[in-house]
């Protein structure tokens, strides 16, 4: 564990752009794992070419293990890092999972996942810093639009998202079965329309100013991988007492037309790219109905992230959806294996402030 730690701490302070070969071969490494991930959580969809990983986790037949669901990351590397390196007794998860040296005081996030007895859930939403860089992007787009691609703020923009995204594929590569990664409506390095996407802008010109970025510094064969990482992402993940997915559910979705959501391009859009009031009365209640059935389904919620709260979370759809998406602060959900969520006790902070 200590060795698989120091590489990703050495990714996080190398404030330096990745290698181009390096960081193909780690984008076509995490193609396969997402390809190839395990049909018994990750239902498989009949593509044009046979059978595809589909759009759903599906853990609500699999052994219950704490959760944690992160909320949006927007380049927080730090944010990251914090998370696999927080003691599990911080996050109320200290009793029964001990750490490699067997004092469960010192367990970490990282070291329950290297023992399989945890699993996490990131929301999305991996690049493009927001509000925390609004003035860094700001000043990006004066150079850009002079056509410097590569000046200084816009390099500096880059080197966290693509720090994260290295130390994200890395986790996930290295856990495939615990740590999973949902497709967010920022994942589109192409800045594409259609195929479930939007192409972004917010204070500059983002997605192009992005693509550009990565087509002078990258070249083709780098956005190629990194749009099929994208496209390979699962959408909705379910489990016995919660669901999860980027953004509340537009409508109310079947079990196939999640898991089938790729052939649907407005399933794609309406798990990731829903504002608030702009979903369906009972999409939440109806889709947890599909997807857990029964009194789990009346007992559990959906925890979501996309649209910013101002406080540690916001209720919608009476209480049915959690949005656990605040910026400003490191925090992630616990969902406990034993007893339903509770937003007040279970919405944890890691930090009292986001770092960078």
């Amino acid at each position: 564990m200590n060795d698989f730690l120091s590489e990703l701490q050495n990714s996080f302070q190398s404030q330096m752009l990745p290698d181009h070969d390096e960081l193909l071969a780690l984008t076509d490494e995490a193609i396969t794992v997402l390809e190839s991930e395990d049909a018994a959580y990750r239902p498989r969809s009949e593509g044009a070419d046979g059978q595809v990983a589909g759009g759903l986790l599906d853990f609500t037949a699999q052994p219950v293990l704490p959760l944690i669901v992160v909320p949006d990351l927007h380049a927080r590397c730090d944010f990251f890092m914090h998370l696999l390196t927080t003691p599990l007794v911080r996050l109320g998860l200290g009793d029964g999972l001990d750490s490699a040296t067997g004092d469960a005081k010192d367990a970490t996030v990282l070291s329950a996942l290297f023992q399989k007895k945890i699993r996490v859930v990131c929301v999305g939403d991996l690049f493009h810093s927001e509000t925390r860089g609004k003035a860094r992007w700001l000043t990006a787009w004066d150079a850009y639009a002079r056509g410097d691609y590569e000046n200084a703020d816009m390099t500096s923009e880059m080197q966290e998202n693509l720090t994260l995204f290295q130390l994200v594929l890395r986790v996930k590569n290295a856990f495939p079965a615990a740590f999973h990664f949902l497709k967010g409506n920022h994942e589109n390095i192409l800045n594409e329309g259609g195929r479930g996407n939007y192409p972004f802008r917010k204070f500059a010109d983002e997605g192009n100013m992005v693509y550009d970025f990565m087509a002078s510094h990258y070249g083709d064969a780098v956005l190629h991988v990194m749009s099929l990482w994208e496209h390979a992402l699962p959408l909705c993940a379910a489990f016995p007492a919660c669901v999860v997915s980027h953004a509340e559910p537009r409508a109310a979705y079947t079990r196939q037309e999640i898991i089938d959501a790729e052939k649907n391009p407005a399933v794609v859009l309406g798990l990731t790219w829903t504002a608030n009031d702009e979903a369906a009365a009972g999409s939440v209640r109806k889709t947890l109905q599909e997807l857990l059935g029964g009194a789990r389904a009346q007992n559990a919620v959906w925890l979501s992230g996309h649209r910013p709260v101002r406080d540690r979370y916001a209720l919608r759809q009476n209480g049915a959806l959690v949005q656990i998406h605040n910026p400003a602060v490191e925090q992630v959900a616990v969902v406990h294996p034993a007893r339903a969520f509770h937003a007040e006790t279970d919405i944890i902070l890691l930090v009292s402030e986001a770092g960078s």
